[in-house]
């Protein structure tokens, strides 16, 4: 790191722990994001399932890539069912943590560290409460889309399954992040999918872990190509 990256560097970390610059970076967030839902043409794909056990009072453990964290919160209204989403501690995660907070979304904080015995037991809780959970399986870190065994532990724990979802709008930036986070811009058209998923086994071996882990890859990459190729049959049958 040479003397310029470094100074920028402590530029940052001084942005981060001040509360002024923090509180008016979520504030702005908050209102764009909102502004990016309500002007967008969204459609949800396999939510009758979901619907079926949020009446029953089932929970899910919905697992999504990290660059699609922005619009995945708006999956449904959780008013009617409690809901809650894993999120790092990490200033920039907190400015996302805090919208989700004033969606009636409950936050379950990790580190950015691989050990979160905390937070899987707090999961597992919030799970067995009859309250669903959401996760970025590649977070909070990375790398990009190569799933953690956190999810899969804490379904395997609260004997759920592992439930994949996507999202995706014809309108976005990509940000140069680790995860090249998916930043939505207005007035285009989203599509939200949730698919079937599978109970993890109770401790699995190193195999059956990453057997479990490519299951999962290949469950979440299915549902995010079913949004992308209703988005585009969308879109041709409009110019036709």
């Amino acid at each position: 790191m040479n003397g310029l990256q470094r100074r920028w560097r402590n530029f940052e970390i001084r942005l981060q722990k001040s509360d002024r610059v923090q509180n008016a970076l979520k504030a702005l967030y908050s209102r764009y994001v909102s502004f990016c839902y309500r002007t967008i043409r969204w459609e949800r794909l396999g939510m009758e399932s979901d619907e079926a056990d949020v009446a029953r009072g089932v929970p899910r453990l919905l697992c999504f890539w990290h660059e699609q964290l922005v619009m995945m919160p708006y999956m449904r209204d959780w008013s009617d069912h409690g809901a809650g989403a894993i999120v790092s501690r990490h200033a920039d995660a907190q400015i996302m943590a805090e919208h989700m907070r004033g969606m009636g979304i409950e936050i379950v904080e990790v580190g950015t560290s691989d050990v979160n015995i905390g937070p899987v037991r707090d999961s597992v809780r919030h799970l067995r409460a009859g309250k669903t959970l959401a996760i970025t399986v590649d977070g909070p870190m990375g790398p990009a889309r190569k799933p953690k065994a956190g999810a899969l532990v804490i379904a395997s724990l609260a004997r759920l399954p592992v439930s994949p979802c996507a999202c995706a709008v014809t309108r976005f930036i990509r940000l140069r992040t680790w995860d090249r986070l998916i930043v939505p811009l207005p007035w285009g058209r989203g599509v939200i999918s949730v698919g079937q998923g599978f109970v993890p086994k109770p401790r699995m071996s190193e195999s059956e872990m990453v057997e479990a882990e490519t299951r999962l890859t290949e469950l979440i990459d299915a549902q995010e190509a079913l949004c992308i190729a209703h988005l585009h049959k969308d879109q041709k049958q409009a110019r036709a």
